[in-house]
C-alpha cells in the first residue's frame, strides 16, 4: 500500500510543481520586453514545461510501484525524446506561424464587419493549429489516419457548402438583374405602380431592386423579380428619362 501512496504523492507533486513553473515561464517570456515571436509562444512553451513536469512525476510513480518497469526505460527514452522534441518543435512553430497569420489577415481585413475579423483569424489559427498537431502526433508515433480522413471530409463539406451557398447566391442576383432590364423596358420614374401593400410612385429601377415611393414619403426597395412574379397595377406618369 506504501507504494501506491508514495506514486500519489509523486503525481501530485508533479502536478504542483509543473503548474508552478509553467506559470512562471508563461509569465516570464509573456513580458512585453521580449520578442513578439517569443510572447506569442509562450502559452505553447509553458504548455510543455508542465507536460514535462508531469512525465518526470508519472516515471517517478512508476518507480514506486514497479521498480523492474524502470529498466527498459533509458533506452526507450532515447528513442522517443527525438520525436518528442520534433513533435514540440512542430506545435511551436505552428503557435508562431498561427499568430503571425491571424494578425496579417486581421489587419488585411479593415473593410469587413468586426464580427467577420473576429472570427475569420480564429479559424485560420485553429486550422493552422489543427495541421501541426496531426503532423505532431505523427512524429510521436499516433496512428492518424481517422482522424486526418475525418478532417478531410469536413472541410470537403464546409467547401461545398459555400459554393453551393455562393452559386445560388449569384443565381438570385443574376435573375433580379435580368428582371430589372425587364423591367426598365416596361417602366419609367414618375409611374404609379401598386404591387402587393407597396403603393407608390416609382422612383428609379435599379440593378436589382425598384425604388417607390409611397404617398406619406417611405421608399421602398421592392426585388425587381417581384414585378414580373405578382399582379401589377400601373398607371401612366409624365414621361421622364430612362431609368440608369
Amino acid at each position: 500500500m506504501n507504494k501506491w501512496v508514495s506514486a500519489a504523492i509523486a503525481i501530485g507533486a508533479a502536478l504542483v510543481l509543473g503548474s508552478v513553473i509553467a506559470g512562471a515561464v508563461r509569465r516570464t517570456l509573456a513580458d512585453e520586453r521580449r520578442p513578439e515571436g517569443l510572447r506569442n509562444s509562450a502559452a505553447a512553451i509553458a504548455s510543455l514545461v508542465f507536460s514535462v513536469a508531469i512525465i518526470a512525476g508519472l516515471i517517478t510513480a512508476l518507480g514506486f510501484v514497479n521498480r523492474a518497469s524502470l529498466d527498459e526505460m533509458p533506452k526507450q527514452l532515447v528513442d522517443y525524446i527525438p520525436r518528442a522534441l520534433s513533435a514540440a518543435i512542430v506545435i511551436i512553430a505552428a503557435n508562431v506561424v498561427s499568430s503571425f497569420a491571424s494578425t496579417a489577415i486581421e489587419r488585411s481585413m479593415g473593410h469587413a464587419s468586426a464580427n467577420v475579423r473576429a472570427k475569420v483569424p480564429v479559424l485560420i489559427k485553429a486550422v493552422i493549429l489543427g495541421m501541426a498537431g496531426l503532423i505532431a502526433a505523427n512524429q510521436l508515433g499516433v496512428d492518424t489516419t481517422i482522424i486526418t480522413l475525418a478532417a478531410a471530409s469536413l472541410f470537403f463539406s464546409i467547401g461545398l457548402a459555400a459554393a453551393l451557398m455562393t452559386g445560388l447566391g449569384s443565381r438570385k442576383v443574376s435573375g433580379e438583374v435580368a428582371a430589372g432590364r425587364a423591367l426598365r423596358q416596361l417602366l419609367g420614374p414618375g409611374d404609379r405602380v401598386q404591387l402587393g401593400t407597396v403603393a407608390g410612385t416609382l422612383v428609379k429601377v435599379h440593378a436589382v431592386a425598384t425604388e417607390v415611393q409611397s404617398p406619406d414619403g417611405q421608399v421602398h426597395l421592392v426585388p425587381n423579380s417581384h414585378f414580373l412574379e405578382q399582379t401589377l397595377r400601373l398607371v401612366r406618369g409624365e414621361p421622364g428619362p430612362a431609368a440608369g
